[in-house]
């Protein structure tokens, strides 16, 4: 990082802080303390536009992340009073393909059928990775660590993508301070709104790499896996015993490890999870393997194990089996 990145992490992280104590304040004040404070998650989408701003990214990737503050304003509202889950939907498909139709306009040119085609693909993983995020900010810390991995893996692994970096300045910068108030239980919350805006930075990430990789190795995508997987395992839960898939649910791994086992157990999977499949992702290109098989093997043969020896041994024998 240079010095410039330093004074814009510093800025960041000055102004999450402070905006933090504000919106806690402002909140209690016209809604009561009855509630949490959430959704303060909606700025880090303001924090991303302006990285893209003060280091002169492209503008197609300045445009998506001013698109992106536009859609987190409006998916901020779900925060306040919740908004039907086909408009929440609808918001995510819809930003989803405007990213990556901005995102290819600054590429090569491609057949409309092509672009039309990735978009639609891109607006469907951004609802998909929307729900995988937002069913990992059920606990204090859990989605913060989540976006601390991926954005700690874009600064050592991806030194070649400059929009990639800025970003990640902008979220360590912006998690970190947010981290310190949401270790203190119901102190404030990302919300539904922090979860979309970075689901849709992993939406970007994703088109990026497709879309000819801009020095962004498939190894930042690590950390995806275990939330990926517990949200996939908890999903046939659910459709084998014929829940609402469209509500909130308590059966994901860490949700029953913080229910029961003390303190913030509950973050070590991922953090573990996350260090394993990099150790085997190595070893596995070390033995010829591209970076993305070396990954995908990795990911299948390290996290569905580590997952279900998580399950089996840090739960109790009843709770593990319970889908209650």
């Amino acid at each position: 990082m240079t010095s410039a990145h330093l004074v814009f992490a510093a800025a960041v992280a000055a102004a999450t802080r402070l905006g933090a104590l504000g919106y806690r304040r402002l909140w209690i004040d016209r809604l009561g303390a009855a509630l949490t404070p959430t959704g303060f998650g909606s700025f880090l989408a303001v924090a991303l536009f302006a990285g893209a701003v003060v280091f002169r990214l492209p503008w197609n990737v300045s445009v998506a992340f001013a698109i992106l503050v536009a859609a987190t304003a409006l998916y901020w509202v779900d925060d306040l009073r919740e908004l039907s889950a086909r408009l929440r939907m609808a918001v995510s498909f819809a930003t989803g393909a405007a990213i990556c139709g901005l995102l290819l306009a600054g590429g090569e040119h491609l057949p409309l059928w092509m672009i039309l085609g990735t978009c639609v693909a891109a607006g469907g993983l951004n609802v998909v990775l929307t729900n995988i995020v937002n069913f990992y900010d059920g606990a204090d810390l859990n989605l913060a660590t989540f976006i601390a991995l991926i954005a700690g893996g874009i600064l050592l692994l991806a030194g070649g993508s400059p929009t990639m970096m800025v970003s990640a300045i902008a979220c360590l910068a912006f998690i970190a301070p947010f981290a310190v108030m949401n270790s203190r239980p119901r102190t404030i919350y990302l919300g539904d709104s922090g979860s979309f805006a970075f689901a849709s930075l992993l939406t970007m990430m994703a088109i990026i790499y497709f879309h000819g990789g801009e020095g962004l190795p498939p190894t930042v995508a690590i950390p995806l896996a275990l939330p990926a997987f517990d949200t996939f395992y908890v999903f046939c839960i659910r459709m084998i015993e014929k829940h609402d898939l469209l509500t909130r649910n308590y059966l994901h791994l860490y949700q029953k490890l913080n229910q029961h086992r003390p303190g913030f157990l509950y973050l070590a999977p991922q953090i573990v999870n996350a260090m394993l499949v990099w150790a085997a992702s190595a070893a596995l290109q070390t033995l010829g393997l591209t970076p993305f098989f070396s990954v995908l093997f990795a990911v299948v043969g390290v996290t569905v194990p580590f997952y279900f020896a998580c399950r089996r041994f840090l739960l109790p024998r009843d709770i593990e089996t319970s889908v209650s």
